[in-house]
């Protein structure tokens, strides 16, 4: 008889050899080929399980025998490498509002082969959806990869997931495309019945790839700040990215810091922390003749940042009011979910010293938080986009492996 078993699952004696499958498999999956003295060296499972369950692997075509390594000091029998020997790829899209990236990734390494192309969101799901195919298609042949060689496509996107059903709730940056969307309907028709699916919120997948360089992060609570064209956070406990029944969680964006605000938010609301931050509100106000305003380019946050930096009034009294919207912001988060370290990823990931020492004098003030700060506050400076590949990348090896039957 078959049976599923994730690595977290604890396990009693009837669960010992699948757990012990597991975790040498997962050992496997980590490196480029190993010996079973490796597998042991890391696992301190008994070489003579470590053993069986090889042979077992290698006849399901899981695992396969790439030659022998080198002797020891001593000499004696050249030991036996093996490697994991799924060569199948995932393919991870970020459908954003102003642009298409495409990432690949195999099943026992990082992603690689990111292209990003320019593209509006347009108001019809099928157009959308057409133009994803007419850039996707040409990447593929670019990178030899057929679709038979994928096992999974994951798209990070704007807007509320449910992880359970695979629906797109809403997206507030597209709201002519409806509620309760079934993407997997717009998806199958260009990569067909095959591959796995995964839809997932890019703030979330942007703070689930924090863990993979920093897996000693895994014990602590983490609150990632996707700040880009949108903002949201993604809240981490033991490892565990929070979502909630309704995807709610991390909707950060949507909390209300600026009663006086003057336009209202996509989403309704007047003085949500996304709008009070956004640069529309940052030009509203900066004052008309400012230099800022007058340059031939746009305003950008990497801009005003560097004005600040070099002591611009104007610059600096804006940065000022955007630290205060976080602090408001983080002030109420920190009193429901206490995280231990804070992170910035996207447009605030560039703040100056003047943002950071406004932020940390306000939350200072609040008298239950120790004098020493209630959380650290970091800034991750990686492109999101990659940050999001890796994110719904590492998702969907989480979903092939908790999927593995093994007898």
């Amino acid at each position: 008889m078959s049976k599923q078993i994730t690595i977290d699952q604890i396990g009693v004696p009837s669960d010992l050899k699948l757990v012990n499958r597991m975790k040498i498999l997962e050992y496997l999956v980590s490196r480029e080929k190993c010996t079973a003295t490796d597998i042991y060296a890391a696992t301190k499972i008994s070489k003579p399980t470590i053993m069986r369950a090889l042979q077992y692997f290698c006849g399901k075509g899981l695992v396969e025998s790439v030659g022998l390594g080198q002797s020891s000091n001593l000499g004696g029998k050249r030991p036996e490498n093996f490697a994991f020997s799924d060569k199948r790829k995932i393919l991870c899209i970020a459908l954003w509002p102003t642009s298409i990236t495409f990432t690949l990734s195999n099943l026992i390494g990082d992603v690689y082969a990111l292209e990003t192309h320019p593209h509006i969101a347009e108001e019809r799901l099928d157009n959308v959806f057409q133009s994803l195919e007419a850039f996707v298609m040409p990447y593929l042949k670019r990178q030899g990869v057929a679709l038979s060689d994928l096992y999974g496509v994951g798209l990070s996107m704007s807007g509320t997931v449910n992880y359970r059903t695979n629906l797109l709730h809403y997206n507030s940056k597209a709201p002519s495309w409806g509620r309760d969307i079934h993407i997997e309907n717009y998806l199958r028709p260009i990569f067909g019945e095959t591959p796995q699916y995964i839809l997932d919120n890019a703030g979330r997948a942007c703070g689930r790839a924090i863990l993979l360089d920093h897996p000693e992060l895994a014990k602590k609570r983490i609150l990632s700040l996707f700040c880009t064209w949108g903002l949201s956070a993604c809240l981490i406990e033991h490892g565990h990215v929070l979502s909630g029944k309704d995807a709610l969680i991390g909707e950060i964006g949507h909390m209300i810091v600026d009663r006086n605000a003057p336009v209202p938010c996509t989403c309704g609301k007047t003085g949500c922390l996304e709008r009070s931050v956004s640069l529309e509100r940052i030009c509203e106000l900066l004052e008309p003749d400012s230099d800022l305003c007058k340059q031939d380019e746009p305003l950008t946050f990497q801009k005003l940042f560097a004005a600040s930096a070099e002591g611009c009034p104007a610059a600096q009294r804006v940065v000022a009011y955007l630290a205060h919207c976080f602090s408001v912001g983080l002030h109420n988060l920190a009193l429901v979910y206490n995280p231990d370290l804070v992170i910035f990823q996207g447009d605030f990931a560039l703040a100056d010293r003047h943002f950071d020492d406004c932020l940390k004098r306000e939350l200072a003030e609040f008298r239950y938080f120790p004098e020493a700060g209630i959380f650290e506050v970091q800034y991750d400076k990686r492109d999101l986009s990659w940050l999001a590949a890796r994110g719904s990348a590492a998702m969907l090896r989480r979903h092939y492996f908790a999927s593995l039957q093994f007898d």
